[in-house]
């Protein structure tokens, strides 16, 4: 098995096993604001297209940020291995409402507030609650695809750190290359 393979496989693992380290994900993106950095969690991942799935509220920050650009970096860390996945690619919310309403079905009911505030993720709190409308709450989901494009990891040892590197070519294959930790 290569290196790019055992990536994907873990980020698998890490949509599954909601305590794996690379779950909770930095998602960096670069808007016109400048650089903005946030938590977001990974929900799925589509070997075949090499992209990796989050959600977010089209109100969101992250969406304006990606309408000024659409590329990403990711940041993924496990202390238990003491190994940096460092992910960058493209960022589109997903077209199909057929795969769109599928993961919809999926999130509790209790989740789905965080879709159905009045005000955008971000907007000041005016009083001391929530307004909630819970039929635009879909309306406010997007399910975000990001093709990587590649992919670079250093494992920290205390017997030599081990980095490389595989970027994704334009035939779909993914090539390796050692890397100076």
């Amino acid at each position: 098995m290569n290196h790019a393979e055992e990536i994907w496989k873990t980020l698998v693992r890490a949509t599954v096993d909601k305590k794996h380290p690379w779950r909770v994900v930095a998602f960096s993106t670069a808007g016109a604001k400048g650089p903005q950095a946030r938590s977001v969690v990974l929900r799925a991942v589509n070997m075949a297209e090499h992209a990796l799935v989050f959600y977010t509220d089209r109100r969101s920050q992250k969406m304006a940020d990606l309408a000024h650009d659409s590329r990403v970096a990711l940041l993924f860390w496990n202390p238990r291995s003491n190994t940096q996945l460092r992910v960058c690619g493209i960022a589109k919310p997903e077209t199909s409402e057929l795969i769109v309403n599928g993961f919809w079905d999926q999130i509790p009911e209790y989740a789905r507030k965080d879709y159905a505030t009045l005000s955008a993720p971000g907007d000041a709190l005016v009083g001391d609650s929530l307004t909630y409308d819970f039929d635009t709450a879909r309306m406010n989901f997007v399910v975000l695809n990001v093709k990587v494009l590649n992919v670079e990891l250093l494992e920290l040892k205390r017997e030599g750190h081990v980095r490389f590197r595989c970027d994704l070519d334009e035939t779909g294959h993914w090539i390796h290359q050692n890397m100076v930790p």
